[in-house]
């Protein structure tokens, strides 16, 4: 399979390689130059010597993204999901086989999502939006010195559109199925000669869930997303612009609802009669179909604000300034049945609130001799709390409780609160050793420290346990980098960089021991070999990257003998394998004709774990797990995307888009279950587009061949209690309307 689509790939390229392109006057037609912020300065992605891939606003456009999970076909050895364990999408975004599936904020993230240069510090909330997109730009291998801790996988950085000072704008109104309605609006206006503003609002209702709930009949996967951004900009003086931008968002959606795949010998089968009827299928019989008795179900919310301040100053025709002052909250509740039954074994409800606060201090220079640098100072702070109660059914399998008809059901109250504090300086230097040989030498020294609260039988008075723990960890990032150009079409480099994930203490803890000894950060080292090409009269690019990274001190899951927790056993995130992650990534853009130009990618990987020592079952003794497969690690990634203008179509422009994006099998559960593995998919999206003046109609359809792979799956106790995953969401289909002014 991987030579096929190679091959194909490489067919491809040949055809635009050697087909005469010229536009309707006889002129030569060309790709447009992509540029990109990967180094935190303006540069073509042609000529930056690291992994990445762009996206402009019409590309965002013609993928008819809702979230940035509807862009993961743009990038090889890329996977994005929403976990489905809360509200507020709570992301898991892997790269290169390098990810982190859990809602609990004290998992900090592995890859950096960020908007307008400030970093989203929770998996929930970063399954942004793709709302008024200027450019997308996706960062593949570890991001550790520009960019800083959590970003061992990579970046995703969205940066959205710029008040244009002129009066004008666009509106967008779509219906879709699952009674899907959107209405989208951008206006941009002048407030002064000095100063321009925008204002953008977007309504978003699916009115109807792509589940059934066999409890009740009634459908279930409801939501509505309300967001609203006001975006300043001001030019006092002719060196200085200062960029304001406020974002509430406001979501209600209902819970969503694990599907039970645990077998004959889990408890839920054995001592409740609820059963998987065969491997893979949920108890339900249908990934569409769900049991879910949580009376709250329907009431679950997240909201969100965020405030974003920039000043860009130009120090002097070779040296710019940057401040990012960043600011988001949010605050989230949900009651989520767990168990997958029509039985209440176990439920929990999860009001939350976060909050961060970012400064970003930047000095960029342009010089026009043999060496530029950036260099800078990052100072974050965030804290949590979660108000977690747990409604336990399943006390009477252990004699807590009598077995009654219907269950005793048992509230556990445990509350945590903790804060993050980190302090970082930054710097990348770049020195021309020729005039085509230039050497970049970067680093990043952080230092941080985080505190946490464990609070058991109610906030504040806890009576049955109340801990205070603190921890600091300091690290050195580096990067090392060397970039050739063999000629002005032709660029090949080879990278050295390192990413940090910062340790913690757990959130999901249930004993004093759990909730007070930290688990210590996590690196992973990255060595690359690339090739970016330009070729065919800029008609072609075809870019090729060969990778090996290092992960060491991974941190896992893993239950262990607990006297002091209610099941003998809790479950603990520790510092327990060490894995690599080696493989191949192409990228190719080409026009191929006047009005065909077609993108393709392709991504390889071998993922294994060199040491691996864990206890999964609370015996007290740890095993070798190291013949494990790491999650969302398949070994197959590519996407194939064409894009076809029709010639001579009166008033206007018609044009289709057709994509294919594949995902090789993997596991989504740590411990590689068969009950949640994913087997081979192909998501297809197809559009039909046409554009007449100042309109645009537009029909398409995602995931055509309705692909119905889990998102998540988890097994509870090392699946000794019950295993649940959930299914991605369906085809779906829509036509939109859109009117620019």
């Amino acid at each position: 399979m991987k030579k096929s689509l190679l091959k194909t790939i490489l067919f491809l390229a040949l055809v635009a390689f050697n087909y005469p392109v010229l536009s309707a006057d006889g002129d030569s037609l060309e790709l447009e130059e992509i540029i990109v912020t990967a180094r935190k300065r303006e540069e073509n992605i042609q000529d930056t010597a690291l992994s990445v891939s762009a996206l402009s606003e019409a590309d965002v456009a013609d993928r008819f993204a809702t979230d940035i999970r509807d862009l993961a076909g743009d990038s090889p050895s890329l996977l994005i999901d929403d976990l489905q364990q809360g509200p507020g999408s709570p992301t898991a975004i892997f790269i290169r086989g390098i990810g982190v599936s859990d809602v609990e904020k004290n998992f900090d993230p592995t890859t950096g999502v960020y908007l307008d240069g400030v970093f989203i510090g929770a998996n929930s909330g970063a399954m942004l939006k793709t709302i008024d997109l200027e450019r997308v730009e996706i960062l593949r291998g570890p991001q550790g010195t520009l960019f800083g801790r959590n970003t061992v996988a990579g970046v995703l950085h969205l940066t959205r559109s710029k008040p244009t000072g002129e009066q004008g704008g666009k509106v967008r109104v779509g219906f879709g199925s699952y009674d899907t309605t959107v209405a989208e609006g951008v206006f941009n206006f002048a407030l002064s000669d000095n100063a321009a503003g925008k204002v953008s609002i977007t309504q978003r209702e699916q009115a109807e869930g792509f589940l059934t709930n066999l409890v009740d009949g009634q459908d279930l996967g409801r939501s509505e997303y309300t967001q609203a951004t006001l975006n300043v900009l001001l030019n006092p003086q002719d060196n200085l612009e200062i960029e304001v931008t406020h974002t509430t968002e406001l979501q209600d959606q209902d819970a969503h609802t694990a599907l039970n795949l645990g077998g004959a010998t889990t408890w839920w089968c054995a001592a409740y009669g609820q059963c998987s009827p065969g491997l893979g299928i949920p108890q339900s019989g249908d990934r569409y179909s769900v049991y879910n008795d949580e009376a709250n179900r329907r009431n679950a919310s997240f909201d969100s604000d965020t405030s974003i301040v920039e000043v860009r100053y130009d120090i002097s025709d070779s040296m710019k300034f940057d401040f990012i002052l960043g600011h988001k909250t949010t605050d989230e509740e949900v009651y989520q049945d767990w168990d997958g039954t029509p039985l209440p074994l176990y439920h929990t409800s999860r009001p939350a609130s976060y909050e961060q606060t970012s400064h970003e201090f930047r000095i960029t220079s342009d010089l026009d001799g043999p060496y530029n640098y950036v260099a800078g100072i990052y100072k974050w702070d965030s804290e949590y709390r979660i108000d977690l109660v747990s409604f336990i059914g399943f006390y009477d399998l252990f004699g807590v409780v009598p077995r009654t008809d219907p269950l005793i059901v048992i509230p556990i109250n445990a509350t945590t609160q903790q804060e993050t504090d980190s302090t970082a300086f930054f710097f990348e230097f770049d020195y021309d050793l020729s005039d085509d040989l230039t050497l970049t030498l970067g680093g990043r020294s952080i230092d941080e420290e985080k505190r946490s609260q464990a609070c058991d039988g109610g906030y504040p008075a806890c009576p049955n346990l109340n801990t205070d723990a603190s921890a600091d960890w300091t690290k050195f990032t580096p990067k090392v980098a060397l970039k050739y150009q063999v000629n002005p079409d032709v660029m090949v480099y080879g990278l050295y960089s390192q990413g940090y994930r910062s340790g913690g203490f757990n959130g999901r803890w249930g004993s004093l021991n759990s909730a007070t000894v930290p688990y210590d950060p996590e690196t992973v080292t990255n060595t690359e070999f690339g090739i970016k090409t330009t070729l065919r009269d800029n008609r072609v690019h075809f870019n090729m990257t060969v990778f090996s990274m290092d992960y060491e001190d991974k941190q896992i899951d893993v239950d262990i003998v607990d006297a002091s927790a209610a099941l003998g056993r809790s479950t603990v995130a520790a510092n327990v394998a060490e894995a690599t992650f080696r493989g191949v990534e192409i990228e190719l853009h080409a026009l191929v004709s006047e009005n065909f130009s077609i993108d393709a990618n392709l991504g390889t990987l071998a993922a294994e774990f060199g040491e691996f020592f864990a206890d999964f079952t609370g015996s007290g003794v740890d095993a070798d797990y190291s013949y494990l497969e790491p999650l969302r690690a398949p070994k197959l990634t590519w996407t194939v995307g064409g894009t076809y203008n029709f010639p001579g179509i009166a008033r206007g422009e018609a044009y289709v888009r057709a994509s294919a994006h594949h995902i090789a099998k993997h596991h989504v559960s740590q411990l590689n279950t068969p009950t949640t593995f994913n087997e081979d998919q192909t998501l297809v999206d197809f559009s039909v587009n046409r554009i007449i003046n100042d309109a645009k109609v537009s029909v398409f359809g995602r995931n055509l061949t309705n692909e119905d792979g889990f998102t998540v799956g988890y097994d509870v106790f090392a699946g000794a209690a019950w295993s649940y995953a959930m299914a991605r969401a369906p085809r779906t289909w829509g036509v939109e309307l859109t009117y620019s002014f």
